[in-house]
């Protein structure tokens, strides 16, 4: 399970920040529902996490950091501009931006607590390190440019290969990258459990839906997978209760090709009507649709699933749904939802504790900072924290003083 992401100088965040999906002690109240789960290794990890802000205030940001460290690991032996690509230091400060950014990520798995991180600029990796905890923590290795300046090969076995052969990793590829392609143990399990247990969803621009990977895999499984399928229906009906089914069928694609392409049936005054989910049916569903294979795997698969702006076109009601199916005793113990948002309709503390609230707020200098409700003091378990955050006493809204003052100047 993911415990928490740290950055620095990348994009909005200047200084070193923390994400940490860590529980605190407060008591839950009903078994009914999951959310922290208490795993393996004595971690408590809460199952889902929100993320509060005013517009512009580093929420995007902070998933678009993710997705760098996770597409740097990912392809950094496969091309060299993945650093040019992925890698946007803190432009606000003429020394940082010569900087390299900073990347940490701490997970468990099967109850041993790795903390394996990297600092790298748009040329190459400046620092890169890992640490294993099973009783306490200890350095696996580290390095510093080429050269390796801590390993640990008692523990870290792996590490006599690069010992033997320490020109396999250049200034621009990663230890850990190179070490999984030799089937190296802890570094494959760092590998998968970033790059395939993480599931990041940023922010992007609409395209043709026939090549949205997010969309073909969900009429993949949806073909291939009737437990899927009958899943899918019963989210679809979460929307619109005349939802009773949805079918495949082929017909000619917008691009020109023929597609097998989702059809929505309702019934309607005891009538089944027939509807073609790409043109006769709401964004919203189009969405529901287009999400529901990540949503489903990340459930049945214990997997992180991170989503910017998941309250976009979605009903609140649906969107709450979203989160009870990640806090369900039924989900996978090590399923989490993490997702931006402005729905403050979320800030329930029956549906959210305090620290599964996070908030990033923005300084007049123009750098992002994160904090939890929990971090607040004098907030209690069960405040309107909906009605508190409006009025402003956790901060992390907009000013909107500001903004009339220039409306009246227009």
């Amino acid at each position: 399970m993911l415990l928490e992401f740290a950055i620095q100088n990348f994009k909005s965040f200047k200084e070193l920040q923390v994400f940490s999906l860590e529980a605190s002690n407060e008591q839950e109240q009903d078994d009914n529902i999951r959310r922290v789960a208490k795993i393996k290794g004595d971690y408590r990890v809460v199952k889902t996490k929100a993320i509060f802000g005013a517009n512009a205030s580093g929420k995007s940001n902070l998933i678009l950091g993710l997705v760098a460290m996770w597409k740097i690991l990912d392809k950094n032996l496969k091309y060299d501009e993945v650093f040019q690509d992925f890698v946007s230091p803190y432009k606000l400060d003429g020394e940082l931006i010569k900087q390299p950014s900073y990347f940490q990520i701490i997970f468990v798995h099967e109850g041993n607590k790795y903390r394996y991180g990297f600092e790298v600029d748009m040329e190459k990796v400046h620092r890169e390190w890992l640490y294993l905890k099973r009783e306490k923590e200890v350095v696996l290795f580290e390095r510093e440019g080429q050269q390796l300046i801590e390993l640990n090969e008692a523990t870290f076995k792996e590490g006599k290969i690069l010992r033997q052969g320490i020109k396999m990793f250049s200034e621009k590829t990663l230890v850990i990258s190179i070490l999984d392609q030799l089937s190296s143990p802890i570094s494959s399990i760092v590998k998968e459990c970033i790059s395939s247990k993480i599931i990041i969803m940023p922010n992007l621009p609409a395209r043709n839906r026939f090549s949205n990977p997010l969309f073909m895999q969900t009429i993949h499984y949806f073909e291939h997978d009737d437990t899927f399928k009958n899943w899918t229906v019963k989210l679809l009906h979460e929307i619109d209760g005349s939802i009773i089914d949805s079918e495949l069928k082929k017909a000619v694609a917008p691009d020109g090709q023929t597609h097998k392409i989702p059809i929505i049936v309702r019934k309607i005054n005891g009538e089944k009507t027939h509807f073609i989910l790409e043109s006769e049916e709401a964004a919203g569903t189009k969405k529901v649709f287009d999400f529901a294979s990540i949503i489903y795997n990340s459930i049945k698969e214990g997997k992180a699933l991170i989503i910017d702006e998941m309250d976009a076109l979605l009903h609140p009601k649906l969107t709450r749904k979203i989160i009870e199916l990640f806090q369900s005793p039924d989900a996978h113990e090590e399923a989490q939802l993490i997702f931006a948002t402005h729905d403050t309709n979320l800030m329930d503390s029956e549906l959210l504790r305090r620290d599964q609230i996070t908030f990033l707020e923005k300084s007049d200098e123009g750098d992002s900072e994160i904090y939890d409700l929990s971090d607040i003091k004098g907030v209690r378990a069960k405040d309107l924290f909906e009605k508190n955050y409006l009025k402003g006493n956790y901060g992390a809204i907009p000013n909107l003083n500001q903004l009339e003052k220039v409306l009246l100047h227009v």
